[in-house]
């Protein structure tokens, strides 16, 4: 693979060779020749010079080329954190294609992985010559401003992340998230809360905490820092040790508000194996981030807060979607609002 500054000798080679700019020349190459209305003559003589310098392209700048000629897909580079290899991804992928379907866009993923918060490891990765358009999940504030170094001339969406104000974005507003789950507590007479994060604290994840926080304080919830727990997602016995301990106290709380959906799981587990709880009168009430309903089967006394992955890939491709065909101009921002599911949560006097 070519280094950065071989890529860069080889457009300026090609540019002098067609007789036109490097950036003309970077703008054919990456497929937006039609877009920026540049001649067909120019083109291809641009192209011709690519393929007389040696430039090979791979299959996604193929792709590319029928994609700008109308006759082909348009090739989407998703890249997705380690962060959340987990059911998440599926039901991502699973409404993103059910959106192509839906909509009748015509989109080939390339799929890449990246280690949290290092984006910047899979450099080579984000090559504009290969993509149409970039969709980027669970990038952390690292992730962003590498970003925001590369000025890439392809449409770019950042999904569940709106830290940028030069790159566009689907999110939910984390701040109300939380502010709401304070106050759907409240409302159904809860008093007393602790609160439940996972050990590697998303920006969502550390929002929603402080919305919840601020509310509760206004509301006059009690949030004792006893009550208050940091549980790895997939450590079922510092779950268990972490609900024995905020419940061992005199005074306990009555309800939990768990920050995180990957540590729900451990944290409904560890309520339902303490006898105490299994036997109160009242059980612990669970208002739970990114839950989804059928695990009412475990947890019988909570509330779900569905932050819509489906939705985050609806949103998040038909954004990407409107920006690669030029009918929306970025950076933009869509917030999206969670529904509260409160079925299950009972009133407390």
């Amino acid at each position: 693979m070519r280094k950065e500054s071989d890529k860069k000798s080889l457009l300026r080679q090609i540019a002098d060779q067609a007789g036109v700019s490097v950036s003309t020349v970077s703008i054919v190459l990456n497929g937006r020749g039609e877009e920026m209305r540049i001649s067909a003559s120019t083109q291809a003589r641009v192209r011709e010079c690519a393929r007389l310098a040696d430039y090979t392209p791979n299959v996604y700048a193929r792709k590319l080329r029928k994609s700008a000629d109308g006759n082909g897909a348009k090739v989407v580079g998703v890249f997705w954190s380690t962060d959340f290899l987990d059911e998440s991804m599926g039901e991502f992928f699973l409404n993103a294609n059910q959106t192509i379907a839906e909509k009748g866009y015509s989109v080939d993923f390339s799929i890449h992985f990246f280690p949290p918060g290092k984006l910047s490891e899979v450099r080579e990765q984000l090559n504009p010559w290969q993509y149409n358009g970039l969709l980027f999940c669970g990038t952390r504030s690292e992730d962003v401003e590498f970003l925001e170094t590369l000025n890439l001339d392809i449409p770019v969406v950042l999904s569940n992340n709106s830290q940028s104000d030069r790159l566009s974005s689907v999110y939910v507003d984390n701040i109300d998230v939380g502010k709401r789950s304070a106050r759907e507590l409240y409302s159904h007479g809860y008093r007393r809360a602790g609160i439940i994060t996972q050990s590697r604290v998303t920006s969502g994840a550390g929002i929603r905490r402080f919305g919840f926080t601020s509310e509760a304080e206004r509301l006059g919830i009690t949030v004792r820092p006893e009550w208050c727990a940091s549980v790895d997602f997939a450590d079922f016995y510092a779950a268990n040790r972490e609900i024995e301990r905020i419940f061992s106290g005199e005074e306990k709380p009555e309800a939990l508000f768990v920050v995180s959906y990957h540590n729900v799981i451990s944290i409904i587990v560890a309520i339902n194996n303490r006898a105490t709880m299994q036997t109160a009168e009242e059980p612990c009430a669970l208002m739970i981030c990114g839950g989804r309903g059928k695990l009412n089967v475990l947890a019988s006394n909570a509330a779900f807060i569905n932050l819509g992955i489906g939705n985050y890939a609806e949103q998040s491709l038909e954004m990407l979607w409107l920006l690669m065909d030029s009918s929306l101009k970025g950076p933009v921002k869509w917030a999206m609002t969670p529904q509260i599911d409160t079925e299950n949560l009972k009133f407390v006097p």
